[in-house]
């Protein structure tokens, strides 16, 4: 049983590492980038300003 909880806490804990990285990345990207993927540079903005634990 404690076993599955610490597995759940480090799977959330990736996770939201994961997305926090992805979104300073995302805000590092140029504009010929950010067309590339389809994402405008206010879209890509917004997201980078979201705190980690908000998808």
């Amino acid at each position: 049983m404690m076993r599955d909880h610490w597995v759940n806490w480090r799977l959330v804990w990736r996770r939201q590492r994961q997305r926090h990285h992805t979104r300073r990345r995302l805000r590092d990207l140029d504009a010929r980038l950010l067309d590339d993927v389809g994402i405008s540079a206010a879209r890509a903005e917004r997201e980078a300003r979201k705190p980690f634990w908000r998808r």
